[in-house]
C-alpha cells in the first residue's frame, strides 16, 4: 500500500512540474522579448532635415534604453524607397514599423503583409488604412499658421511687402502646407506679394535658394518655408551676403521647431519665427503606442489617430 501511494504521489508531483513549467512561459512583453525587439523607423530624410535628426535621435535613445535595436531609412522623394524600407524591416524581423507614409498607394500589400505577420505600423504624417496608429497635422492649417505670422510681421514693419517662400513640390502634404501659407499670408497682409517660390526643404537647398532670393527679388522683406531646414538655409545664405536684422530689415519664418531652428532663433537675428508641432515629442509618443501593442497584444483604439498641437515659437517663448 505505501510503494502504491508513493508512486501517486511521484506522479502527482511530476504532473505539477510539467504545468509549473508551462505556465511560466515567457509572455509578450516579457524582459526576454524587450531586449530583442526590433524597430523600423523610415523618415524623409532622416540624415538632413533637422526635425527628422532630432526625432531619430529621440528613437534610438529610447532604443538603447531599452535594449531594442533600431533600422533606419531614408525614404525621400521616392515612394520605392518606401516600399525598399518595409521590404528590409519586414525581412529584418522588426516587431514595430514608425514611417512617413506619403505613399501608401505603392506600399498598401506591404503593409497588409506586415500585419498579418503580427507587426505593429504607425503611420507618420498621414492617415492610413491600414497601420494601427498614427500621428497628423492638418497641413493646410499649419500652411495657414505660418503665412499669417509671416504677413503679420510684414504689415506690422516697413518695408517692400515682398516675400519668398521655400516649397517642397515632390510630397503633396507639403504641397498643401503651401496652400495654407499662401492663403494665411494674403489674409494678414493683403498688399503683400510672394515674389518668388523655390523647392528647399533641406538646409543645401535652402542656401541655394536664398542666393537666388537675392538676386530676383534684393528687396525682400521675409521669407517663410514649410519646414526649419530650407529657412535654415536661407538663413546661412543671408548672412553670407552680409545682411542681418540691423541692416537689413529681412524676417525668417520656419516651421518645426527644430533644435537647429530654436538655437538660430536665440541669436535674435532674421530667423524670427518657427511653428512648434511638438513633432520629435509627438513621434515618441507614437513609438511608445506601437510598442507598447506590440509587446502587450491590444490596441489603444483611443488613441489610433493624433493629431499634432500648432503653437507659433518666438524668442520670448523660449525659456
Amino acid at each position: 500500500m505505501k510503494k502504491v501511494l508513493a508512486l501517486v504521489l511521484a506522479a502527482l508531483m511530476t504532473l505539477s512540474l510539467l504545468v509549473g513549467c508551462g505556465s511560466k512561459a515567457p509572455a509578450a512583453g516579457g524582459d526576454s522579448e524587450k531586449k530583442t525587439l526590433p524597430i523600423g523607423l523610415a523618415l524623409s530624410g532622416i540624415n538632413s532635415n533637422a526635425i527628422f535628426i532630432d526625432m531619430a535621435k529621440d528613437i534610438q535613445a529610447k532604443c538603447d534604453e531599452a535594449g531594442y535595436k533600431l533600422m533606419t531609412a531614408d525614404i525621400a522623394e521616392d515612394p520605392n524607397k518606401v516600399v525598399t524600407a518595409l521590404e528590409n524591416f519586414i525581412n529584418g524581423g522588426c516587431n514595430v514599423i514608425i514611417f512617413q507614409n506619403y505613399a501608401e498607394e505603392a506600399c498598401a500589400s506591404l503593409m497588409q503583409e506586415a500585419i498579418e505577420k503580427g507587426i505593429i505600423i504607425g503611420s507618420y504624417d498621414y492617415t492610413s488604412d491600414y497601420a494601427q496608429y498614427a500621428c497628423i497635422a492638418s497641413n493646410y492649417e499649419v500652411g495657414k499658421v505660418i503665412g499669417q505670422q509671416c504677413g503679420q510681421w510684414v504689415e506690422a514693419n516697413e518695408g517692400s511687402k515682398k516675400v519668398a517662400l521655400c516649397s517642397y513640390s515632390p510630397l503633396d502634404f507639403l504641397v498643401e502646407r503651401e496652400k495654407g501659407m499662401r492663403d494665411g499670408f494674403a489674409e494678414a497682409c493683403p498688399d503683400g506679394e510672394i515674389a518668388i517660390t523655390l523647392d528647399a526643404g533641406f538646409t543645401p537647398d535652402g542656401v541655394v535658394a536664398g542666393e537666388n532670393f537675392l538676386q530676383a527679388a534684393p528687396d525682400l522683406q521675409a521669407v517663410m518655408g514649410i519646414n526649419d531646414g530650407g529657412t535654415l538655409g536661407v538663413y546661412e545664405a543671408f548672412k553670407a551676403a552680409g545682411m542681418s536684422m540691423e541692416k537689413s530689415k529681412v524676417g525668417i519664418f520656419g516651421c518645426d521647431a527644430s533644435v537647429d531652428g530654436i538655437n538660430a532663433i536665440k541669436e535674435n537675428d532674421m530667423f524670427l519665427c518657427t511653428i512648434d508641432l511638438d513633432l520629435v515629442n509627438q513621434v515618441s509618443q507614437l513609438y511608445q503606442r506601437c510598442v507598447d501593442a506590440a509587446l502587450g497584444g491590444t490596441i489603444d483604439e483611443s488613441q489610433k489617430v493624433v493629431t499634432y498641437p500648432v503653437n507659433p515659437v518666438y524668442l520670448a517663448d523660449i525659456k
